[in-house]
């Protein structure tokens, strides 16, 4: 029914389907505990994309 390629990507998003309904579950449970504050919001979005532009950059080299 699913060839490797497919059953890799197919792995991974329900993977991360997981950990986000789980954080969103233990989220619900203790909402005193997670705090974000905006330089962690900052982190969490200009983060990764910056990490791949540098991996990008260092594999046209």
């Amino acid at each position: 029914m699913f060839d490797k390629e497919n059953l890799k990507y197919l792995v991974i998003w329900s993977i991360s389907v997981f950990l986000a309904i789980s954080f969103k579950f233990y989220g619900f449970l203790n909402p005193e505990v997670l705090l974000i504050n905006n330089y962690l919001v900052l982190l969490l979005v200009f983060g990764p994309g910056l990490v791949v532009t540098i991996i990008l950059v260092f594999n046209k080299f």
